[in-house]
């Protein structure tokens, strides 16, 4: 790599870096709208150092810039902690006040500067071993998890779907290959809403969003090339997904990569539940008494701004009482999961699940659901870890098809 190619990626974003106005808040945040100090999630459970949280990374990125520093192990290390849950973006002067306004909030964009420079260390020979583990198993097997492509389809028990259809619902490599419930739960209430639907099976493959999020820019490429032509040869005009992390990745990356507006409509399950139960296609019969609170994925809250869809169904459940928690919406605390992190560095994935868990706690719930496979793996673990045993943790989709009776 000549000294031209190096940093290339934090070298076109090299004006938000330098924007930076060192505040902090970042780090400790507090408005009297939000009403919390925390920010990071991370940090909470780092050494406290600077690097660890988004003023002092922007700082390294400045230095790198700059000359001052070079990339190194040490410092691809502290970068792929970060699980880019974007909670650095939502407090940046942010004065959550309707009537103040800072341009400077809609400027940086934290989270993909974060992931320029895992491009960068990737492109350095620094990525995390275990990430290009994984990237090799979707190279050969088009999924993250050593599975087998054939294997995407088990749950289905030799289901057969039309090659056409006006809605494919995108099932993701964590539902079919570790959570396959979910992947029947999502097909059964398709079903009782009657929708002109299909899968993509075997032209599915994983949709990148663990190749975006460490760095691997080209294999998330050929990903994204190869789920878009796919989806379109099948005719539809509507993709239905309910991983948070496969719907971020559609709608905020494949656009972004591919140069283009993608040809169809992206539609979280949640979104797309709501509307059909409002057009009298899903009837809640059942009766669900429960205490629960919701938990924002942050792919899907704070990267996609789908809070309400999901909150919507809830309230429509007879039965279900919402109890929200202190950090709700674009202040969610994070899972823990997400940038990479459960499978570099798992121990500190759970640590972060413990504090959501705990917080669920403080509200007197003992359900806390969300609407991401990963949010509820991890979650779990958490409870787990903190030997909470009468702990419930859940996807909404079991709440719905449980109510659909």
């Amino acid at each position: 790599m000549t000294e031209a190619e190096k940093l290339r990626h934090i070298k076109k974003l090299k004006d938000m870096i330098i924007s930076c106005s060192g505040i902090g808040d970042c780090r400790i945040g507090y408005r009297p709208a939000v009403g919390r100090f925390g920010v990071c999630p991370v940090y909470e459970h780092s050494p406290g150092f600077e690097p660890y949280q988004a003023r002092g990374k922007l700082r390294v990125l400045y230095g790198l810039l700059e000359g001052t520093l070079e990339p190194s192990e040490e410092l691809a290390q502290v970068w792929f902690q970060c699980t880019s849950c974007g909670s650095c973006h939502a407090i940046c002067h942010q004065s959550y006040d309707e009537n103040i306004n800072w341009f400077i909030c809609n400027y940086i964009d934290q989270t993909a500067l974060w992931e320029a420079f895992r491009a960068d260390l990737v492109e350095a020979g620094l990525a995390m071993p275990r990430h290009q583990e994984l990237i090799q198993s979707i190279i050969d097997e088009h999924n993250p998890y050593f599975e087998h492509h054939a294997d995407r389809v088990k749950w289905l028990e030799g289901r057969e779907f039309p090659e056409k259809a006006e809605t494919v619902y995108f099932m993701g490599c964590t539902e079919p290959y570790r959570i396959p419930e979910y992947a029947q739960k999502m097909v059964k209430i398709l079903d009782t809403a009657g929708i002109d639907y299909t899968i993509m099976h075997p032209n599915e493959w994983c949709c990148g969003s663990v190749a975006f999020r460490t760095g691997f820019l080209e294999t998330a490429k050929e990903l994204a090339e190869h789920n878009v032509a796919a989806i379109q040869e099948t005719g539809a005009k509507n993709v239905v997904i309910h991983c948070a992390g496969c719907y971020k990745t559609f709608v905020e990356d494949y656009p972004k990569i591919l140069g283009n507006e993608l040809p169809f409509k992206v539609y979280h399950a949640t979104e797309f539940f709501l509307d059909l139960f409002n057009q009298g296609k899903l009837n809640f019969k059942t009766l669900i008494e429960k205490k629960v609170t919701y938990h924002d994925p942050c792919h899907l809250g704070r990267a996609a701004k789908v809070y309400d869809a999901p909150r919507e169904l809830l309230k429509r459940i007879t039965g279900i009482e919402l109890i929200e928690m202190k950090r709700i919406r674009e202040n969610a605390w994070c899972c823990g999961a997400g940038g990479g992190v459960k499978s570099a560095f798992p121990e500190l994935a759970v640590d972060i699940a413990k504090d959501r868990i705990l917080e669920a706690e403080s509200v007197g719930v003992k359900t806390i659901v969300t609407a991401c496979p990963f949010c509820v793996n991890n979650l779990r673990d958490g409870a787990k870890a903190l030997g909470k045993t009468d702990f419930e943790v859940i996807d909404i989709l079991d709440l719905i098809t449980e109510a659909l009776g």
